[in-house]
């Protein structure tokens, strides 16, 4: 692997890079590398655990938010590929869980690219139900990807509901390829107390693949895993990997 690789977008967690598999985790809309931080001691005796930082958030904040799906997917092939891993795993929460979808297809397609092992998504509805949903809109639509110690802070959402509407709009038009299905590991998980989605919503995304596929439910848990909820699924995960 190459452990000289630094990335803008992909931030390490792990204390030290040992695996030949490495976690790459995309958050929900809004959020940026840093919440991943506290999964490398959970993950990392699994796969070497990076957070995704897109433009427009934490060190990258100048930077202005991506607005097309292709082209942040392209990125992120390019940034996975040049880890030099032989395997990677992707987690996405959210709106992240369809960018891990889409980077999972496009690694399958690039040159070099390493074997998308598995996929895990978390607290969104299958790629093709996700497409025919209503868009989020509104900024108090959109205050719901807060977490919920967080919503009380005008000043903060002021700052974080333009990158959450970009990354709305990324997602908001999202159409679902009639592409074959992928071959890696599923896991899906959501939260017992989610006021969006149940285990009948996320049930189709075991179309998305001709691997094995698992759903699990994470007891106490909302929509964005908020307090204990939030240790309690690196734990799912590290589970999930084996």
């Amino acid at each position: 692997m190459n452990t000289s690789h630094h990335s803008r977008t992909l931030v390490p967690w792990s204390s030290e890079i040992r695996n030949e598999t490495a976690l790459v985790c995309i958050p929900w809309a809004g959020a940026g590398a840093t919440p991943f931080r506290a999964w490398g001691p959970v993950v990392g005796d699994a796969a070497d655990v990076y957070g995704v930082r897109l433009a427009g958030r934490e060190s990258r904040q100048t930077e202005p938010p991506g607005t097309v799906l292709a082209d942040t997917v392209a990125e992120l092939v390019r940034e996975v590929t040049a880890l030099g891993v032989p395997r990677v795993a992707l987690f996405g929460h959210c709106s992240g869980a369809l960018l891990a979808f889409e980077l999972a297809h496009a690694l399958g397609r690039a040159d070099g690219a390493p074997e998308v092992a598995h996929l895990l998504v978390a607290s969104q509805l299958p790629p093709r139900a996700f497409a025919e949903a209503a868009a989020v809109t509104s900024d108090d639509d959109l205050a719901r990807f807060v977490p919920e110690d967080l919503r009380s802070e005008p000043e903060l959402l002021e700052l974080l509901l333009p990158i959450l509407s970009a990354d709305m709009r990324l997602v908001s038009d999202y159409g679902h390829a009639a592409t074959a299905p992928l071959a890696a590991r599923l896991t899906v998980v959501y939260g017992a107390a989610d006021e969006h989605l149940d285990r009948a919503a996320v049930d189709g995304w075991r179309a998305e693949t001709t691997g094995a596929a698992e759903l699990r439910e994470v007891a106490g848990a909302d929509h964005l895993f908020g307090g204990a909820a939030w240790p309690a699924l690196a734990g799912c995960v590290r589970d999930a990997l084996g």
